[in-house]
Parts: structure tokens; sequence; C-alpha cells
């Protein structure tokens, strides 16, 4: 188990058919760089581990509905961005961040950077190029309704810590 400290993170996802078409991409590059397989998610708040129970907060949200826009596919040199999808910046996303934050009485809030990893692994810069240029999605716009929470260590920074999320709250 990591020694990092631990946190909450609220992910949205997406719906049905949106998620199979990530998932099915998630799958195929861990697969290929043997890296974890993970549930398409857009992180919405962290959490610190010692705010209120994920499922009370997820109760007092009740429904959830975000249209988000595909941007583009990009990739960086942090871990938790190692090759994703960025979406465009959106109000209604941001509001729900700020309720989930209010909600939780964490001490600070956070400005969401709307994106879907596809792939956590260390990777050359070129080869993450050579990905993103080859990947392309059937859609621009994604629906979002549902959300969860999970315990992960802060910041998730190795294929370990991957491995160790849980799912608190549906």
């Amino acid at each position: 188990m990591t020694t990092k400290p631990q946190a909450i993170a609220y992910w949205l996802l997406p719906e049905t058919a949106a998620r199979e078409v990530f998932a099915e991409k998630i799958s195929e590059l861990a697969r290929r760089f043997e890296t974890p397989v993970f549930a398409p998610h857009v992180s919405v708040f962290i959490a610190p581990a010692n705010s209120r129970p994920p499922a009370e907060i997820l109760r007092e949200l009740g429904a959830v509905t975000i249209e988000l826009t595909i941007h583009s596919i990009r990739f960086s040199a942090q871990f938790t961005k190692t090759l994703f999808v960025q979406f465009e910046r959106s109000v209604s996303l941001q509001e729900l961040g700020d309720r989930i934050w209010k909600a939780s009485l964490a001490p600070e809030r956070d400005v969401i950077d709307p994106h879907m990893s596809l792939l956590y692994a260390s990777l050359a810069a070129e080869k993450k190029k050579a990905l993103v240029d080859q990947i392309t999605f059937p859609f621009r716009e994604v629906s979002f309704s549902s959300i969860c929470a999970m315990r992960c260590a802060r910041p998730t920074a190795t294929i370990a810590e991957v491995e160790q999320w849980r799912l608190l709250a549906p």
C-alpha cells in the first residue's frame, strides 16, 4: 500500500455509448503498453481523505447531466496526463466542482481542467506525439450522467498507485 496522502476523487462518467468507445481505447492502450486499465472519467474535484463522506455528498448532488465538447487529443510529462482527451472548459462542470468543494468542506477550490486520461505510462515525447496523431473519436460531444467517488493517492504517479484506486461511492 502506498504511503502517500490519500484523497477522494470525484469522477464524472460518460454515458454508455461514449463510455464503451473510451473504454475500448483505454484497454487497447493498456494492453499495448502493459499498463492498468481504468474507467473512462473526468475528475471533477479532489477532496482530502478526511472530508465529509462521499456517499452523503453524492446524495446531496442528486442527478447530474453535463455535456462536454472534445477540444483535442494531447499528451504531457505528467503521469496522470500521459495521453488524454482535452475537453473545452464548461461553466456547468465548474459549477459542479464548486458544489462538491462546498459540500466536502475542503479548504481549497479547484479550477477544473476538463480532460479524460487514456493512458498512464512513462513514454518518450516522440512516442506520445505519434499516439496523439493516431487517435480519433467518432463524436465531438460527450454526455456525462453519473458521478462516483474514488480513493486514490495524491498525487497518483505510478502504475502501482493506479492499481490501488478503490470505489468509495457510486
